[in-house]
């Protein structure tokens, strides 16, 4: 029988029967997994972004939420210093700057700082910077909270998998005192890095360099480094801090070892043997590349069709070069001028330091960064490659696979080089650290990116480099974030044959599942983006993906907001 007319209430006794209230929509459920800055940033957005109440659980396995490993007290040590200025970092909620300000004496100097040091243009102790993401981060929960949304933080948790099922994505967990699984409608994965000790094909052990405490207790004495970045500039100081002390002499740093000590003898090493330059000065905004900008312009948003597979990266790379001309022309011509190919910019770029000593290189180099910083003259080709490298980076999701191996071989390096530009203190402390006679660069040449010229040997490992051999009796790996497939993120429903319907590019950060599945799996996992974004690894990225990630959340709550009203 079909009613055309609501069936009347009836009566209890003397009392109504009230209609039911409406029931709240239902809290919408994220997973993010990974309490580092990428998680920071995201659960920030999402506060900002979202049309509806949320349900956030926030899984990490360590015990402190917002440093992530680069900044944690747990792996770094106060001598570290952080790669990105003051003014780069993108704010939380509140200011790098303004948050140290509201710190007081012995705060700051726990964390290594005098309040006179907090200047737009300070590159700070890696201590710091954890410490402000771990404040803003219980700052952004508790503004959560206060907004009405449900936001549980699991510090010790380690989710073991995370698997898509039709009803949504399931996460599945374990503390140390339980295991469990819940549903979800969206997972972020933003677990950072992973840099384990590892055994290679000759035998030899590469040590890890976190924690950074362990590098204060070696008791070797010819030590090896693998790689000479501001990683690698750290775990030199780090050693050579436990074993002497830097001191300003006249203007000068000098090291001093402690009297009584062994002789010691640190090596960076890496394929070229070349120290990182000292940062330039370099204003912000960048300005602006119009020809290589309209390029990303063009293909943005759209599919690259058959006919284009292969083009795009020659194309961007003629763009850049006309664009670098208008830029710098006379320092363009010094490497061979507009129509230098690609392969030959590369070694061009990098001829003038390989045919120099890397520490008089070093020297002359920090001399006129100083120089730049002091009088805020920004270098023209420096602030164009710094613009170059990020459209590069939205367009290497769009190469082919080809195109990506290319760039790898040749764009790559040099981009590297440019924004990985390093604290004049560390350059100062390489200095002190040369001039004291215990720290040297090999080049190890270009045959040695696989390790295969690295062997155990009977007095610790053996490197061979341009027909020579040099004898650790430790190496120590800080070569930085190796890629990484979803396979290796040790998720086992992530690494399942068939789990993809396309290959993996990474122009969305949304995993393209399949098979049916309510949820979405976002992935902003620093190693797994490597491949298709090389130049991920900084704070501003971990912004850029932690807002891109809650703006694709939100869209999906208000169509499903939509499709339920």
């Amino acid at each position: 029988m079909a009613y055309e007319k609501p069936i009347p209430l009836r009566s209890r006794g003397n009392r109504p029967v009230r209609p039911p209230r409406p029931r709240p929509p239902a809290a919408h459920r994220v997973a993010i997994v990974g309490a580092g800055p990428t998680g920071v940033y995201t659960l920030a957005a999402l506060l900002r972004l979202a049309p509806s109440r949320l349900h956030v659980d926030i899984f990490e396995k360590g015990s402190a939420a917002g440093p992530g490993m680069p900044y944690s007290a747990d792996m770094n040590a106060p001598v570290m210093l952080s790669n990105i200025a003051s003014r780069e970092l993108p704010p939380v909620l509140t200011s790098l700057n303004d948050w140290l300000r509201g710190l007081d004496t012995s705060d700051l100097a726990r964390l290594g700082l005098r309040a006179a040091e907090i200047s737009d243009e300070a590159f700070y102790p890696r201590l710091a910077l954890g410490a402000y993401f771990t404040a803003q981060m219980s700052d952004v929960i508790a503004l959560g909270r206060r907004q009405g949304h449900r936001i549980e933080l699991h510090l010790h948790h380690t989710v073991t998998d995370i698997a898509p099922r039709a009803a949504g994505v399931e996460l599945a967990w374990r503390s140390p005192g339980s295991a469990s699984k819940a549903l979800y409608a969206d997972a972020v994965l933003a677990t950072g890095h992973r840099w384990p000790d590892r055994t290679c094909a000759g035998g030899a052990v590469l040590h890890s360099p976190w924690p950074a405490e362990k590098l204060t207790r070696l008791p070797q004495q010819r030590i090896g480094v693998l790689g000479t970045s501001l990683s690698a500039i750290d775990v030199a100081v780090t050693i050579a801090s436990a074993r002497g002390r830097f001191c300003e002499e006249g203007g000068r740093m000098r090291y001093v070892a402690q009297e009584g000590r062994e002789p010691f003898l640190l090596s960076l090493m890496s394929r070229k043997g070349l120290l990182p330059e000292a940062d330039y000065w370099y204003d912000l905004p960048l300005p602006e590349l119009p020809r290589l900008a309209g390029i990303c312009a063009e293909v943005s948003g759209t599919e690259v069709s058959g006919a284009e597979e292969g083009a795009l990266l020659d194309r961007a790379y003629r763009a850049f070069v006309a664009d670098l001309q208008a830029a710098d022309p006379a320092w363009l011509a010094g490497l061979g001028g507009p129509d230098v190919p690609c392969d030959a910019f590369c070694h061009a770029y990098f001829a003038k330091r390989l045919a120099a000593d890397p520490f008089d290189w070093a020297r002359a180099n920090l001399v006129e960064a100083e120089e730049t910083v002091a009088s805020k003259t920004p270098t023209p080709w420096r602030s164009a490659l710094l613009r170059a490298h990020e459209l590069f980076e939205e367009l290497i999701p769009r190469f082919s696979d080809a195109e990506v191996a290319a760039f790898h071989a040749t764009l790559k390096p040099m981009f590297t080089d440019c924004y990985a530009c390093v604290p004049h203190p560390s350059i100062k402390r390489l200095l002190a650290l040369r001039e004291a006679g215990v720290l040297e660069v090999l080049r190890l040449g270009q045959t040695t990116g696989d390790d295969s010229q690295i062997t155990a040997c009977a007095q610790g490992v053996s490197v061979r480099h341009g027909g020579q051999e040099s004898v650790f009796e430790m190496l120590i790996d800080a070569r930085g974030q190796r890629a990484m497939t979803l396979a290796d993120l040790g998720f086992p429903s992530l690494a399942r044959a068939g789990l993809l319907s396309e290959p993996l590019r990474f122009d969305a950060f949304v995993l393209p599942l399949s098979a049916p599945c309510a949820g979405r799996i976002h992935c902003v996992a620093l190693p797994a983006l490597l491949q298709r974004h090389p130049f991920v690894q900084g704070l501003v990225n971990a912004s850029e993906m932690g807002g891109e990630t809650a703006e694709m959340i939100a869209k999906a709550m208000r169509k499903t907001a939509l499709k339920s009203g």
